[in-house]
């Protein structure tokens, strides 16, 4: 629609308490804003000054404004703590706005209330005009313990578009350059609610980019590819790639397409591999895996021996990719693990059904982007949320993002027209059983459906990275078609 190709500037704001307790908190807000445009588009921060403090409050730095960041940092001492910083943002530019979108998402610890006031979606912001917004930050006053969760998050994504003033206007020529929001401009991003997931995707159940914060990492909006779509290809270091999605975090997930737009079967993918060669123990699931034979589950999934598909994963990106490690995101690959315990504990042989399997079934499937341990079972090289257990980051795709990109478990629902259909097996990084006589198994993807193979086997391998939430495109006429792909501008020669 009209706006959609308006939209000039996303402002996101994010505030990271990390740790709380009766001692002290950090917090950052951050605005990141980009735009692509003539020198007349400036929004940014003139000031944030504290407007009041309860007396056990802490300034540790004075809060500064320049540009599109705003930081504090505060001590609380005690429940009832209370501090308010009032934030003003300024239009010196030429182009008069208005706020469009305002999403704000909370999570962590429930001991930490924060509140936004004075800013909602429709406030304008002409021309030489500033606005103030406060920002209330307190230490719930009915907490009694220590709490247990140690960190908290805010994070309010601001769009400002230009102000029409309902006005048919021609649309200005400011396209973005950002990859991830290009993609945005370039598709009509739909809710994913109407979608059912007990079916294959097609022109009438999914084709296209669609978002949800529901089953997410801390239900923050992930947008991604669904059905057969054909404007998802990216270039990137020496090979293509298609899109799976924009992760909760703003980075891009992306899965390897080939030397080459058009490959196809094996040359799409880095050849076969066993997940595992052993199969005779519960632990084997693990991207790494921990001791043979325990009785404890801390044990079996420690993630301490390497599996023979990371082994071959981490050696192409150490061949392949290496020179453009700058642009690539530790978001994390989750080989999730979990229980649900009515289905065995996961150690040893004892017979065991993995999450990953029991949401993926025919019947009622509950796909999730969300990795329910990410302690254990996110892979990451030094990003906190997860294990930090890598060396590279390089993994696999998850059996739910392949569910969500179309394909289901049932053999007669094939889907060969999605755009992850190959007519190749491949792996997932998705745990699906131990079971019938002492096998392990891996859920992977056979001709356009789900299914699960003994990690043995020797089946195909298709990387998956995540790309920089700021990478960008060298030209802003790339529309992601396999005639015109997104091509990431790098400075490797």
């Amino acid at each position: 629609g009209m706006n959609k190709k308006i939209i000039i500037l996303s402002m996101c704001v994010a505030i990271l308490i990390m740790t709380i307790g009766y001692s002290m908190f950090f917090s950052n807000i951050k605005i990141n804003g980009t735009a692509n445009i003539t020198s007349t588009w400036n929004i940014l921060f003139t000031s944030i000054k504290e407007v009041s403090k309860t007396s056990g409050v802490n300034v540790k730095e004075e809060p500064k404004a320049s540009g599109t960041l705003a930081t504090f940092n505060v001590a609380f001492t005690k429940p009832g703590d209370k501090i308010v910083y009032q934030i003003t943002v300024e239009n010196k530019g030429t182009i008069d706005a208005v706020i469009n979108k305002i999403n704000a998402t909370e999570l962590g610890s429930d001991a930490i209330n924060f509140e936004i006031s004075g800013i909602k979606e429709g406030d304008r912001l002409s021309h030489g005009e500033s606005k103030t917004f406060n920002v209330t930050i307190s230490y719930n006053g009915e907490i009694v313990d220590d709490p247990n969760l140690k960190d908290n998050e805010l994070q309010i994504d601001i769009t400002y578009v230009q102000d029409l003033k309902g006005q048919e206007q021609k649309e200005p020529d400011i396209i973005p350059t950002r990859l991830s929001q290009k993609i945005l401009y370039d598709n009509e991003e739909q809710s994913d609610k109407n979608i059912d997931f007990s079916q294959i995707s097609s022109d009438t159940n999914g084709k296209g980019l669609y978002y949800t914060n529901t089953n997410t990492q801390d239900n923050r909006v992930t947008y991604y590819f669904r059905g057969a779509v054909d404007n998802n290809y990216v270039s990137f270091g020496e090979y293509y790639w298609r899109i799976i999605r924009i992760n909760e975090d703003g980075s891009i997930r992306l899965i390897y397409q080939g030397e080459n737009i058009n490959a196809t079967g094996s040359s799409a993918t880095i050849g076969k591999s066993a997940f595992n060669s052993q199969t005779d123990d519960n632990a084997y699931v693990g991207y790494m895996y921990g001791e043979i034979g325990s009785s404890s589950y801390e044990e079996t999934h420690a993630n301490v021996h390497h599996s023979d598909i990371k082994i071959l994963l981490e050696k192409w990106y150490q061949d392949n990719l290496l020179d453009f490690a700058t642009y690539i995101a530790d978001a994390g690959f989750c080989n999730d693990r979990s229980l649900d315990l009515k289905n065995g504990n996961g150690i040893n042989k004892e017979r065991t059904y993995y999450l990953s399997r029991l949401r993926n079934t025919e019947d009622n499937p509950k796909p999730t982007f969300n990795c329910p341990n990410p302690k254990n079972d996110l892979f990451t090289v030094s990003n906190e949320k997860g294990n930090k257990a890598l060396t590279y980051p390089i993994g696999l795709i998850t059996i739910d993002e392949v569910h969500y990109a179309g394909a289901i478990y049932n053999k007669d629902q094939s889907n060969n027209s999605f755009y992850l259909n190959s007519s190749l097996d491949f792996w997932t990084m998705s745990p699906s059983n131990f079971h019938n006589m002492n096998i392990a198994k891996m859920m992977g993807v056979e001709d356009g459906h789900l299914w699960e193979w003994e990690l043995s086997h020797n089946i195909y391998v298709i990387p998956v990275i995540n790309l920089k939430a700021n990478v960008e495109i060298t030209y802003t006429t790339q529309t992601g078609t396999r005639d015109n792909p997104y091509i990431v501008k790098t400075n490797v020669e």
